[in-house]
This record gives structure tokens, sequence and C-alpha cells, in this order.
């Protein structure tokens, strides 16, 4: 297999015919899935702007060594399977009810419209001041059909790319179950879901306020920084990302970096409608880094069995995860 071809796959660029030939060439040789493996971690290293990059040979090195070990000592299968929270119509009314936000008219005093996306869709709304938000899947958001005169405030349960209209008599509010996000101009993305442990903003261009609603404490971002909120800790740390590949789900791309697999498997859920277990307590802790650019379910699960310790089974749009 040609070099060229490979990086044309991991680039997400191959045609179905390639796809289906190149898959079949990295299952055929264990010296295959090596070169292909530490072909596509260079990749993805490459593409982050980060400023200390890891050493992808030793870290392959190491990895492989752990393998070899065998299961039984390195990994060590749970008793019972952890079956990991999904989200479902009756957690968005649930989150809701707790807020007093099941249809927005307690909260905003008015009439509401609420929008939904189900799994894999997609959905972008306009607001009445003309400003766009882009809905990834499974997720909520409620706003006013009139925004009043002193602020212009929506409620989102899920995950959104806000690009807002300037106006400096009407701030912009986003409310989610911890935070409130506070601007005036800008685009930025929030991610919120009440099965996920963490609430992200991250700001893509102009200024955001950062606000945890219990301590009312507020931190300020700037372009191409992120907000993480965890909700056990109940506090929030701020890193400098790259914006636009926080933003890619709005291309049909997912990309990790050192995230972890409960984290990934419920971004997959989402976007495949397909349930996960998880049945190894070692791969709860497992980091994973890698991106899926429009790829089909079966594509994802295969990479992520090529580039990760795990195995699965696929039955009755169930897939079933554990420890090699």
């Amino acid at each position: 297999m040609q070099e060229k071809d490979l990086i044309k796959y991991v680039q997400g660029k191959a045609n179905p015919d390639e796809k289906k030939s190149i898959l079949e060439w990295i299952k055929k040789d264990i010296k295959n899935q090596k070169h292909y493996n530490q072909l596509k971690a260079k990749y993805v290293i490459s593409s982050l702007d980060s400023a200390e990059k890891p050493d992808i040979e030793k870290a392959y090195k190491k990895f492989v060594s752990k393998k070899t070990k065998g299961s039984k000592i390195f990994y060590r299968t749970a008793v019972a399977a952890i079956l990991l929270p999904l989200l479902t119509w009756q957690i968005f009314t649930h989150f809701y009810k707790d807020l007093k936000f099941n249809d927005g008219n307690d909260f905003f005093g008015t009439s509401t419209k609420n929008v939904i996306t189900g799994y894999g869709s997609q959905r972008t709304v306009i607001l009445p001041d003309g400003s766009a938000v882009t809905l990834n899947a499974e997720s909520s958001l409620i706003y006013p059909k009139k925004f009043s005169d002193s602020s212009r405030q929506v409620i989102l349960n899920g995950e959104a790319f806000f690009d807002i209209k300037r106006n400096i008599n009407k701030p912009f509010i986003v409310n989610t179950e911890y935070l409130k996000i506070r601007v005036l101009g800008t685009s930025f993305n929030v991610k919120s879901y009440p099965t996920d442990e963490k609430i992200e903003t991250t700001l893509v261009s102009g200024k955001v306020e950062v606000i945890q609603d219990r301590t009312n404490s507020l931190i300020v971002l700037n372009p191409s920084q992120r907000a993480t909120f965890d909700k056990e800790k109940s506090n929030i740390e701020v890193d400098q990302v790259d914006s636009r590949r926080i933003v890619a789900w709005k291309e049909g791309k997912l990309i990790f970096d050192e995230t972890s697999l409960k984290q990934v498997v419920l971004d997959l859920n989402r976007k495949y409608n397909v349930e996960f277990v998880i049945k190894s307590d070692s791969l709860l802790h497992y980091k994973y880094t890698g991106e899926f650019d429009n790829l089909s379910l079966e594509e994802v699960l295969e990479l992520l069995k090529l580039s990760s310790p795990i195995y699965y089974k696929y039955k009755n749009n169930k897939v079933m995860i554990n420890s090699e």
C-alpha cells in the first residue's frame, strides 16, 4: 500500500472503494496495523496547535509493550458491565422541569419556541434579532418569540454554535444547567449535555463572560480559549485550544484529543444512535486521540479498534466494548 493512499484515507479524501481496500490491507497483517497507527498518530498530533508535541515513536512502543504483557495482567475485565447513560427525551423533560424550563414560558414570561434535534442531526435556527444558532445532535434550544427590551436570553441543553449579532444595549445570554454565558456580539461554542461530566464554552471570536450560577463567579474568555466546568468538582478551568477543531462537528467531524473513552462513546451515541456498553474498568480511564471525518459507524469502530487497546462486538444496535 502506497504512503500517499494511506494519507489520503487519514485525511478523509478516499472514495468508498479506496476505503474498503485500505481497511482490508490494515487488517491483513500486524505490520500494516503498526504502520497505519503510527501514520495516523503523527497526522493527528501534527494538526494540533500544541506547544509541546509528544514523542510518537516512544508512545507507540510503550503502548505495544503494554499490550504484549497479556490481558490478564495489564487489563482486568470488570465482572459487571458498565452501561453508559444515554440521552433520552425523558432526560430533556426532567432537566427542564427541575429548572422550571419545561416550556420556557415560566422563565421568559412570554410565548416561546423550542427547537429539538435528534440523533445524528443538526439544525440552524435564526433568532428574532437575526443571530444564528447551529444545534448539534440531541440538543434543545428554547427562546422567546420576541426578545425583551433589556436582554436576549436563550436556554440550551446539549451543544450549539452561536453567531451573535452585536447589540451593546442588549447583551446575549445563554442559560445552561450550571452556567450562564454572556456576550454582546461574538461567535462561540457551548457543549452542555446532562449526561456529560463537564460543560465546555469555547470562544471563536469576540469576548464572552462565563458565569457560574451558584457562586456568581465570572471568567472572561478571549478567542481560542475554552472554559471547562467540572460538575462534580464545581470548578472552572481555562485552557488554550484550536477553536476550529472544537466546532468541527458542524462539518460532520468528530475530533478527540486525549479524551476519555467514556466521553468518546457518548459523542458516538449522539451521532450514530447506537448504545455502547463498556465492559472493562480499565477502559474508563483510557484517553483517546483521533479524528473521524464523516465516516460510517463501521469504519469508526474499526479505526477505534485498530488504534486502541479494545475489541468490540456490534449486534442489534448495541456495541459491546472490552479490553484486549
